[in-house]
């Protein structure tokens, strides 16, 4: 069973030849996530940081292009995310990525 995730990412502005202020882009992209769970894993439970609640564990495979600047969209909330690498637990050497999307609150 899969579920799709949307990538959000920003890239910001500069300034053109004039020295006038270009701004930024938002890009937003579908991605098929192998599996989200809620939370984080008792694994994961400890990369929690102050102020910040995981809110789903994202699981890719294969990895796509994401990184620890971009956000996601998992059921109509926007997380940030937290880039972890994964590998199968039945000892396939499959790898993949294993996602956790946070909110920062406090």
């Amino acid at each position: 069973m899969s579920e799709t995730v949307i990538r959000i990412r920003r890239t910001p502005g500069g300034l053109d030849d004039n020295n006038d202020p270009i701004p930024g882009a938002v890009t937003k992209v579908p991605l098929r996530a192998k599996a989200v769970a809620p939370g984080a894993s008792k694994r994961n439970q400890s990369q929690e940081r102050q102020g910040e609640t995981i809110e789903h564990t994202v699981y890719f495979l294969p990895a796509p292009d994401l990184t620890d600047d971009d956000e996601l969209e998992i059921r109509g909330l926007v997380c940030k995310v937290r880039i972890l690498d994964w590998r199968s637990a039945y000892g396939t050497g499959r790898r993949g990525m294993e996602v956790l999307a946070y909110l920062g609150r406090g």
